[in-house]
């Protein structure tokens, strides 16, 4: 959708689980800038239910700083009216519980992994998969029971690759339609099918009747081929029609704006899809991550192509069903400081409770990171499973593709002590290989401006290069084996100014070396010959990098990153990691 010409001036309402964000950017000169930003809470639950109160007090607040009328007679000033008000209001919004989905299908290994890979990029989750492999009976009275007792928001049928299996299908969607007339009409789940395409006549004829179904390509058309495109659409066209169209507020919010309101996760990866682009890079990729308090958004693209993943799970909303589907040993092994795990468990359940909380002790800002590394795992866990990408073996080990530039964002690793904190809670939590530059959003406007690039992309394009996206520093992670302290590569930095500085990483150290913002420096990289920087096997070379709120980091404590088995080891070994970023 494209806006008039004349837009010199946006406001942007972000809508999360915890807090209303407001962005007013305006033309300056011949570019455009963030020229005020506000934080209020949201305000979709209780005792307000309506999102709109939350925005309108950010509202009151940016007027009083910017002293521009920009609400009046219950609605935002559109278009501007001389001084007042802004040509255009955009809304981005994830204040709402994700789609509960049960997944139905034939085979795991195809169909049912395909479907669990497309609920994957959307902000769903699945309460329960139903398949017909190894079920010598029809077990269709069982499947009705689990989605009446689930009550899902949709059944995602898959199965059958085209013109493959016909009975085991049509006897799932028997299921579904007998489970749907157990339940009351307007609390029946929508269909959605994503199988076999030779079916899709009989299946609207069987549910078309009884519930409402919409119909998509196979999400494995041949045993060869997936395709998760039109069903991860259709699944976020649910989402917004039946959770972000009626979420408390939103109709108050959709009538002061001329334009559709964009889900979070969709806008940040515009802005990941707009550095791929601008870098040009058919050899790496681009990766964002938003670590929020409800969910955890990885973003990447990948030769032109983009990859959504939303984790429903987040820093805080969440959390403690999180650690109940996982151990409470995967954050204590990332706590530099001794913790039993009733003290843990309390600090979690706290922060659920008041998910706005900031940290007010090193402790529970080190647990604050541990968090944020584990929701970064798990989402790269479900993420590296729909990356279509090659390359993945470096140095002779499976490792990530590489990455350059990676976006950091959300609340959830923005508001920390220190920058060093987010960069060293992102090298672990994504474990990057080879040479990459870390970004740090940090007003998180990230999605702000990608919900902005839908709109006027010049406007997005002009407000990342005024310097949006803050650099942490460029990090390289050379690939190989070694002992403890042994060299794995020699840097010859060359500052700008003829400075030259030569020094030394050790296998199994974090270093760090001086190189500020917005200064340059040529790297003369020279690996040894078991470890790789991307250039292969002991092969070095000349690189241009940019300085960073870090520096020029190496990070050779090898891939995959595997912390020390004894407890007071490892403690150590974190807090001089922490001490090594600037903790």
């Amino acid at each position: 959708m494209t806006e008039a010409p004349s837009i010199e001036s946006i406001l942007v309402a972000d809508c999360g689980t915890v807090s209303t964000k407001l962005m007013l950017i305006d033309r300056v000169a011949d570019s455009y800038r963030f020229a005020a930003q506000t934080e209020a809470r949201t305000t979709g639950g209780a005792p307000w239910n309506d999102l709109s109160v939350g925005v309108v007090q950010a509202v009151q607040e940016l007027e009083s700083i910017t002293g521009r009328r920009l609400y009046a007679a219950g609605r935002i000033i559109t278009p501007r009216q001389d001084l007042d008000g802004v040509d255009a209001f955009v809304i981005t919004l994830n204040a709402v519980l994700p789609l509960r989905v049960v997944l139905a299908g034939l085979v795991e290994e195809m169909s049912l992994e395909s479907g669990r890979r497309a609920v994957a990029g959307t902000y769903a989750t699945i309460e329960a998969t139903l398949s017909r492999q190894g079920n010598l009976r029809s077990p269709q009275e069982t499947w009705a029971r689990t989605i009446r007792d689930t009550a899902p928001d949709v059944v995602l049928l898959v199965g059958g690759v085209d013109g493959g299996a016909r009975r085991p299908v049509i006897e799932l969607a028997e299921a579904i339609a007998l489970a749907a007339s157990m339940l009351e009409k307007d609390h029946r789940p929508s269909v959605l099918y994503a199988g076999n395409a030779a079916l899709r006549s009989q299946i609207a004829k069987l549910l078309g009747d009884i519930t409402r179904v919409v119909i998509v390509d196979n999400v494995h058309p041949s045993a060869e081929t997936e395709h998760l495109g039109p069903a991860q659409n259709a699944l976020e066209q649910f989402y917004t029609e039946d959770r972000l169209r009626v979420a408390p507020g939103v109709e108050n919010l959709s009538a002061w704006s001329r334009l559709p309101f964009v889900p979070v996760a969709n806008a940040f990866s515009r802005v990941v899809d707009f550095l791929w682009h601008r870098e040009g890079n058919m050899d790496r990729g681009v990766l964002g991550v938003d670590v929020g308090a409800a969910t955890t958004t990885m973003a990447a693209n990948f030769s032109g192509r983009s990859y959504i993943n939303v984790y429903n799970h987040g820093t805080a909303s969440g959390i403690i069903d999180w650690v109940q589907a996982h151990s409470l040993d995967d954050l204590l092994r990332w706590i530099p400081d001794r913790l039993d795990v009733d003290s843990l468990l309390a600090m979690l359940h706290n922060t659920e409770l008041l998910p706005s909380t900031v940290p007010q002790s090193p402790l529970e800002a080190s647990v604050a990171l541990a968090v944020a590394r584990e929701m970064l795992r798990s989402t790269l866990d479900v993420a590296r499973s729909t990356w279509d990408t090659t390359g993945a073996t470096f140095g002779g080990q499976e490792v990530m593709p590489r990455l350059d530039p990676i976006v950091i964002s959300g609340g959830g690793i923005v508001h920390v002590p220190r920058p060093g904190h987010a960069l060293l809670a992102t090298l672990d939590g994504v474990q990057p290989v080879g040479i990459s530059t870390l970004l740090l959003d940090v007003n998180r406007a990230a999605p702000a401006i990608g919900a902005i690039a839908g709109i006027k992309p010049l406007i997005a394009a002009s407000a990342l290069e005024a310097g949006a996206l803050v650099s942490l520093g460029t990090v390289i992670s050379p690939v190989g084996q070694a002992k403890p302290g042994d060299t794995v590569l020699r840097l010859r930095i060359g500052y700008d100014g003829g400075t030259t500085l030569d020094v030394e990483a050790h296998y199994g150290e974090l270093e760090i070396w001086p190189l500020p913002v917005g200064q340059r420096a040529t790297l003369e990289i020279r690996p040894h010959r078991r470890f790789d920087i991307g250039m292969g096997q002991g092969q070095g070379g000349k690189v241009e990098v940019l300085g960073g709120l870090v520096g020029l980091v190496v990070d050779a404590r090898g891939r995959p990153l595997e912390l020390p088995r004894d407890g007071d080891q490892r403690r150590r070994v974190l807090k001089r990691w922490t001490l090594d970023v600037g903790g």
